[in-house]
């Protein structure tokens, strides 16, 4: 492998895997108003007007959500949440992260003297917040562009602040870079690096892990969740493998959706993809007892691939990044821990992208858990199909001959198939909004 390869792929896994607290698109909303305050320099008290505008995926994907630690929903909330929680900006995606109660009382006045005004923008295909505050004396605008805690400019009074940025690069550029890679670069890299030297991957699966725990021990307050306990343990097959994924999985989204207030480490841009990519690979190792590094390399593979398939659809999109990058990164680091050569791993992301390419995004919501639980199940079937070299044959639909003609069919779709499928999906969801 070229050194610049080897230099390039840690970076990447460290720049990838960050944590955060909530949807992190609401983190990413709450970030711009944050910044925007605390430039501001005014108390909360003497705020006119916070304005908020998204791109129609962010607006998507953060309508329904829950906010963590105050039984709240949606992006105008999370806005005023990171007025009130502007002292926490310096934590990024997790700035709504154990929220003061003051914050909290504070924020619902703000919403009750109706300051906080939503707007989307259409046609924006990157991620995009633009937060303007004005108080009776000042103003102050932060612009999040390209990446969920990518803050591009602050200002004061028209005039530039120093603006906090979490990642310094473009995420475009190097998802570019990303894309152009051969597959197999990445497999090779995961097989020879030294994994004393990714202390990332330790703490990636010791944050989502003990997230599972909590949202575990949260079953009461989960609808879904509650349920599928309740016929897990009087399920004669409780302790088959892809059912139990699936069961802990889905529990344990549904918590993060509904706002549990602990933070995981996301992956490619969101929590969930963070936590589907981690879990199942998880449980996987558990049950064959796998060594330690050998589990390691395999959440490796696991992130990476699904940052690779990121690369190809996009961070935002309008089909689900749970379904088609994380569950398919977790089911390629399951074929690696059971002895998967290269072609087999490849015929898993043939496999899982030809069976799952239908899966759409309508928003970040409960709702979300039962997609993961489809999806995490099918890694672990299809991982079995992958490693007796069954495959989905390149002459049927989507097919190509290979992950690289495969996934830029998929892009294409997107691309050319789905322009207006966001546009669309905010229509029906917006049309279920009351209106004042």
């Amino acid at each position: 492998m070229r050194d610049e390869d080897l230099l390039f792929l840690k970076k990447l896994l460290i720049r990838e895997v960050v944590p955060a607290t909530g949807c992190t698109e609401v983190g990413a909303v709450a970030l711009a108003t944050g910044c925007a305050m605390q430039a501001l320099s005014d108390p909360v008290e003497k705020i006119e007007n916070v304005l908020i505008e998204v791109d129609e995926r962010t607006y998507k994907n953060g309508l329904g959500v829950g906010i963590p630690g105050t039984g709240e929903v949606g992006l105008e909330f999370a806005a005023a949440m990171g007025v009130t929680s502007s002292k926490n900006v310096e934590r990024g995606l997790q700035i709504l992260e154990n929220p003061a109660k003051d914050a909290i009382h504070k924020a619902k006045t703000l919403i009750q003297k109706k300051k906080i005004h939503l707007a989307r923008t259409p046609y924006v295909k990157e991620i995009l917040v633009l937060a303007k505050i004005h108080s009776h004396t000042n103003e102050a605008c932060a612009v999040i562009r390209g990446s969920h805690d990518h803050v591009v400019s602050v200002e004061r009074n028209g005039k530039p602040c120093h603006a906090i940025s979490f990642q310094e690069e473009e995420v475009g550029e190097i998802y570019e870079r990303v894309k152009g890679m051969d597959y197999r670069t990445l497999i090779e890299f995961v097989k020879t690096m030294n994994v004393a030297e990714y202390p990332i991957l330790q703490q990636s699966m010791d944050m989502n892990m003990h997230f599972a725990e909590k949202a575990m021990e949260d079953l009461s307050n989960l609808e879904m969740g509650k349920v599928m306990e309740k016929h897990e343990e009087s399920s004669t097959d409780g302790k088959r493998l892809p059912s139990r994924i699936q069961h802990i999985t889905a529990v344990v989204v549904e918590a993060r959706m509904r706002g549990l207030d602990y933070p995981v480490m996301a992956c490619a841009g969101s929590g969930n993809q963070g936590l589907v990519a981690t879990i199942p690979v998880v449980e996987t190792a558990k049950t064959m007892k796998a060594s330690h590094e050998h589990l390691l390399r395999a959440l490796a593979l696991s992130y990476l691939t699904t940052i690779y398939i990121k690369s190809y659809t996009g961070l935002l999109s309008p089909i689900c990044g749970c379904g088609l990058a994380a569950a398919v990164g977790a089911g390629c680091g399951i074929v690696y821990l059971m002895g998967g050569d290269t072609s087999q791993i490849e015929a898993q992301i043939n496999n899982m992208v030809g069976t799952m390419a239908g899966m759409i995004c309508d928003g970040a919501k409960s709702g979300c858990s039962l997609k993961a639980l489809m999806a995490v199940g099918l890694a672990v079937d299809s991982a079995y199909l992958s490693l007796e070299n069954v495959r989905i044959p390149e002459t049927e639909g989507i097919m190509g001959k290979g992950i690289l003609e495969t996934l830029t069919n998929l892009q294409r779709i997107i691309e050319k198939g789905m322009p207006t499928m966001d546009s669309v999906i905010v229509e029906l969801m917006e049309a279920k909004t009351p209106k004042d």
